[in-house]
């Protein structure tokens, strides 16, 4: 078998690099003309007559890793749009500020509890008139729907320029092209500063949103440079440093249902139940993934830096080859006519998985050096490559470069067996395994001695409860609660099964853990970072979510899987954000969040044969 890389024996810098943005750009949501005491705009609230808007960026003691980042995202985001600050500024008293002590207790903003960014609405004497957090998708319509009932102001079709509607309706439609020569044929009439900067500003999002990336920025550094004063100009200059959240994924402008706008928002940014059957998240979120790639077939959306800065390729390339098996599930679908969509997105569909297909078989988009995060590069590669090859059994090409993608994972595996993202783990053994297993079933032979040592590793890490430990045991009994391990659980002990070394009823065991302490994982699945006493955070939740419901797959009892798959299938139903797509961590981006919902959606679908 051909090796490409020499065996690993150590481990490089987990250095972070986090640029800050540039003086333009941090201007970003300053045109709102914020207060900076909450208990003053109370007073100033009495005396005008104007509910108080807090907005709350952080609370103390947040275990929130990235506290900077997600502030930009909504001072760059819904306090950047003109008529979001136009409702702020005149029927409102806005405030931010982080609530500490007393202020944190009486208004119960304590972590865990509320999950940052968010916002509150009072009255004059403090009385909470509305209370939302876990903000995570932006759009200007859901933004401002519940803000504008609660005051009495008038709604809008859509929220922008009365003179950009028809431009911004092609875009909504997806009609990109015809929303740009639109807006230029604004421009070309002279238009008011203001007009002509959310015009400069559509053409830049529709050519982001057309996988133009690199004319997107051009774009919006045009509008930065030409009209600096526009706070659109600043919103501008923040997503051509990469700092927005529009580039990011995190907002769109595109047409909502009814039930999403005309409802209070009560669990942060996530859709009202019902909202969305599955053949339309299946299409909102296969037209997500479709605009975040880059135009090169990789999809840049996740700032996952855990393992340092010059892992970020390689978190890229995992997370692109696990939107391209999300897309290969939607593939077959528009094939046998489950999915239905438009030759557009048919058309998208095709070329955005030769793209991935591409840079999957290639070395290129890799940073080799890193030893913190390729793990994943190479296991999901592997995962990816056999998917296509069981949708594409013709392509001659893909065989060979399954085999060296098979290599250069087994290269990874160190002499303790355990292979290792930031350290040795469990689950990223039985990722590694997971792959191997899937390649083995491609027709690629595989190294029966490494294969013993990954699976002897990972059943060292299992207790006799048959929780897996969170780190690799290298000496004495591995030490790890059920509750603790829930979520790995499933993923662990199906890399053993799929091996012959565990069985259905340690396999059921695992699965009806993952779904007895869902909750506790799901609690905390908008954080970016470790965030509660069994270590839990929002990079968990949807890794956790795909092992858990890939394991359902593999139950044999035919009426206890069914009954198994509904209740899973349900609390994916209850997950999608208002726009119909997914999301855990920001961090870790909602690419790879959508992604991952939509193969468990495709897994929770598989034949009971499959799992034989």
């Amino acid at each position: 078998m051909l090796m490409l890389v020499p065996t690993v024996v150590g481990q490089n810098s987990t250095r972070k690099i986090r640029v800050v943005p540039g003086k333009l750009a941090a201007q970003v949501g300053s045109a709102v003309p914020w207060r900076e005491d909450v208990t003053a705009a109370m007073r100033e609230a009495r005396e005008s007559g104007k509910p108080v808007f807090w907005y709350v960026p952080s609370v103390a003691r947040s275990p929130m890793d990235r506290k900077p980042e997600i502030d930009r995202y909504m001072m760059g985001g819904p306090f950047s749009w003109p008529t979001t600050i136009e409702l702020l500024r005149t029927r409102f008293v806005p405030v931010r500020e982080v609530p500490r002590g007393a202020l944190q207790r009486q208004f119960d903003l304590v972590r865990n509890r509320f999950i940052e960014p968010g916002y509150l609405v009072l009255d004059g004497d403090g009385e909470v008139l509305q209370k939302v957090d876990q903000i995570t998708t932006f759009h200007p319509r859901w933004f401002e729907a519940p803000l504008r009932r609660l005051v009495g102001a008038p709604s809008q079709a859509f929220p922008g320029a009365p003179a950009l509607r028809e431009a911004w309706q092609a875009y909504r439609l997806g009609a990109r092209d015809r929303a740009i020569a639109l807006a230029e044929e604004l421009l070309d009439r002279r238009p008011s500063d203001a007009v002509a900067a959310e015009a400069h500003w559509l053409c830049g999002a529709a050519l982001c949103r057309d996988n133009r990336a690199s004319a997107a920025r051009r774009r919006w550094n045009q509008l930065a440079q030409a009209l600096p004063e526009q706070p659109l100009a600043w919103k501008a200059a923040l997503e051509a440093e990469g700092h927005g959240p529009f580039a990011r994924g995190f907002e769109d402008y595109l047409p909502l249902p009814g039930e999403v706008l005309e409802v209070d928002p009560v669990d942060g940014s996530r859709a009202p139940d019902g909202v969305y059957d599955e053949a339309e998240l299946w299409r909102r979120s296969v037209a997500l993934l479709l605009t975040l790639d880059d135009g090169d077939g990789v999809i840049r959306d996740s700032t996952y830096d855990f393992g340092g800065t010059d892992g970020l390729p390689n978190v890229h390339a995992a997370i692109t080859c696990l939107c391209g098996m999300a897309l290969l599930a939607a593939e077959a679908r528009i094939a046998d006519g489950r999915l239905q969509v438009d030759d557009r997105t048919r058309a998208g569909v095709a070329a955005m998985l030769r793209r991935v297909r591409k840079n999957a078989m290639a070395e290129s988009w890799l940073a080799l050096s890193d030893r913190d995060e390729i793990v994943w590069a190479r296991a999901y590669a592997v995962r990816f490559l056999a998917a296509w090859q069981r949708r594409h059994a013709d392509d001659a090409e893909v065989g060979p470069a399954l085999r060296n993608a098979v290599g250069a994972l087994l290269t990874l595996q160190p002499e303790t067996g355990a292979w290792f993202h930031e350290y040795g783990n469990p689950f990223a053994t039985a990722t590694a395994l997971q792959a191997l297993h899937e390649a083995g079933e491609a027709g690629v032979e595989l190294d029966d001695d490494r294969i013993a040592r990954g699976l002897a590793a990972l059943a060292k890490n299992r207790t006799a409860e048959g929780a897996f430990s969170y780190s690799h045991t290298r000496r004495g009994r591995p030490r790890a609660t059920v509750i603790g391990s829930a979520g790995r659980m499933p993923l662990c002990e199906l890399a053993l099964f799929v091996f012959g070394k565990s069985d259905m009823q340690r396999l059921e065991a695992a699965v009806a853990a993952g779904l007895q302490h869902h909750a506790v994982m799901g609690a905390v699945r908008k954080y970016d970072d470790h965030a509660d006493r069994h270590g839990y955070g929002g990079f968990f939740f949807w890794f956790d979510m795909l092992a858990r419901t890939e394991a359902m797959a593999r139950l044999g009892d035919a009426g206890g899987r069914a009954a198994t798959l509904a209740k899973q299938r349900a609390l994916l139903y209850a997950l999608p954000e208002f726009d119909g797509c997914f999301v855990d961590s920001h961090e870790l981006g909602r690419a790879y969040g959508t992604a991952m919902a939509l193969l468990c959606l495709d897994a929770v679908s598989r034949p009971p044969a499959a799992s034989k």
